[in-house]
């Protein structure tokens, strides 16, 4: 049984993946450019790199997701598959641990899509959707924190916040970047929270 079967990842989302996936003992890898995302039931590490990983043929997709890792674009399909009769009109990028502003040139190529962000549900993943939705937007964005407080200069605006997400700064600055974010239920991840379903 592999890893996927033991995390219970439904057939179709493992037929959707199987390609962009190399399997080796219990280990799954994802290949980003000159490196790989490993993932098993023990560890799981994530590059730093400005190549991308994809699934999908974003020419044709409708819909494009963006995550931190490959894994967790996976989990977050094994989550939500039902809600897709056709899944070959997604397309899901891995950027790996860190945005790049290179990593949204091939966004911005394809300006009629449908772009969903699916960073962990924490700080980090909060700064990754306001400074990668700002690098696609080519707006400028500097973030800080400072006494328990997020400061924020947006478009050479300064901005404080208690609680950080896209949504609060687009309240607040009345721009509306027209991405959609999504995240992980009582977990961090979308992979811990598939892990958390199906312990293995």
């Amino acid at each position: 049984m592999n890893y996927l079967e033991m995390l219970d990842v439904h057939h179709r989302v493992q037929h959707f993946f199987q390609t962009h996936i190399t399997f080796s003992g219990g280990t799954l890898s994802f290949k980003q450019g000159e490196y790989f995302e490993h993932v098993n039931r023990d560890f799981h590490r994530i590059p730093i790199t400005e190549s991308q990983w994809m699934a999908g043929d974003i020419k044709f997709a409708t819909n494009v997701f963006i995550s931190g890792s490959a894994i967790d674009a996976l989990a977050w399909l094994s989550v939500h598959h039902q809600r897709y009769r056709q899944l070959d009109n997604l397309c899901f990028i891995s950027i790996g641990a860190v945005p790049f502003k290179s990593h949204a040139e091939i966004i911005q190529k394809y300006k009629q899509k449908k772009l969903h962000f699916i960073f962990s549900n924490d700080p980090l993943g909060t700064i990754c959707d306001l400074k990668f939705a700002s690098y696609i937007r080519n707006k400028s964005l500097k973030i800080s924190y400072n006494d328990h407080k997020f400061e924020v200069i947006f478009e050479n605006k300064f901005y404080v916040f208690e609680q950080l997400s896209l949504n609060t700064l687009e309240k607040a600055s009345g721009y509306n970047f027209l991405f959609r974010t999504h995240k992980a239920k009582n977990a961090s991840t979308f992979y811990e929270q598939l892990r958390n379903r199906h312990p293995t």
